[in-house]
């Protein structure tokens, strides 16, 4: 399995694996929309200096995505790596597919001159095995999300 950043010839796979964790996850009671997810994923391709979209690939097959950005902390000019998806497909669960784009962007995080990686666990996909995953990747659990629907 390799990781690579990803190309534009990526994205409509990009797309489809994009909505297939909508489906799956928490954010299943919201409508998908492909177009502004297509922006999103382009604009993460087109930004390298401060997003990345890493590709995780099996063969010809893209196996799971980690979309990433770069940004300030609130209150200093700082560098703070955050996630926007990672997301690998079933079949792929349980690989080396997440560790290595983990580490992926880990490195990218340092060449960027990151002081912090940040991942959330927002669409509640095995959440409690993700939080441990996490922890074995030497990440640790600080705080939580706290959601209330309103429609």
């Amino acid at each position: 399995m390799i990781i690579r950043p990803a190309r534009y010839e990526d994205i409509d796979i990009l797309l489809e694996m994009n909505f297939r964790m909508h489906h799956e996850g928490a954010y299943a009671f919201l409508p998908f929309d492909f177009e502004k997810v297509r922006k999103l994923i382009r604009s993460f391709i087109a930004n390298p200096d401060t997003r990345c979209v890493f590709v995780a690939e099996e063969g010809n097959t893209i196996a799971g995505l980690f979309m990433v950005y770069l940004t300030d902390y609130f209150a200093c000019n700082e560098k703070l790596a955050c996630d926007v998806v990672l997301f690998v497909d079933k079949q792929y669960r349980g690989s080396t597919a997440a560790m290595r784009l983990i580490k992926a962007f880990h490195d990218w995080a340092i060449a960027h001159q990151a002081r912090e990686m940040c991942l959330g666990i927002s669409t509640n996909i095995n959440a409690e095995r993700t939080g441990k995953f996490y922890e074995r990747m030497g990440f640790t659990h600080v705080g939580g999300i706290y959601k209330e629907r309103l429609f």
